[in-house]
């Protein structure tokens, strides 16, 4: 009986790895945890390729913060600051702030990564949403399922 608890919770703990290890050594990384989605101003999805019909695709990561300049602030200055470190790059800013990021992080394969960030405030809507993707796709590939995610 022990053995299938202990089972049990090895599954349940190597479900969550994924979780806490999506986005490590980026600054990024703990706008993904289960803490920072805890809070009633954000909203958090998480599918992996396992989980979807995106072939290719290992990773999707989202948060969006509604109604807390704070965090929208904070998200914004750690996606910067990975950003800095991107093989390339497509921003917009308004009055000096990163209002659209599109970042690819590198990596080979299926361990692509790319950063997604937009943020509405300055179109007068309070939401920031940051998303990571990791998967065996190209950036055009990426953006185009972002577009299609947002409209």
């Amino acid at each position: 009986m022990m053995r299938i608890s202990f089972r049990i919770l090895l599954m349940i703990v190597m479900s969550m790895m994924p979780l806490c290890a999506v986005a490590e050594n980026l600054s990024v990384d703990s706008f993904f945890r289960e803490d920072f989605a805890k809070n009633p101003a954000v909203t958090m999805v998480s599918v992996s390729g396992k989980q979807s019909d995106w072939t290719g695709l290992t990773s999707y990561r989202s948060v969006s913060v509604s109604d807390d300049d704070d965090k929208a602030d904070a998200m914004s200055r750690a996606v910067r600051k990975d950003g800095a470190k991107a093989e390339f790059k497509e921003t917009s800013f308004k009055d000096g702030h990163l209002h659209f990021g599109f970042y690819g992080l590198g990596g080979e394969g299926s361990h692509r990564r790319y950063l997604f960030f937009l943020d509405l405030r300055p179109k007068g809507k309070s939401k920031t949403t940051l998303v990571y993707i990791e998967g065996d796709w190209s950036p055009e590939e990426v953006k185009a399922m972002i577009t299609k995610k947002i409209r």
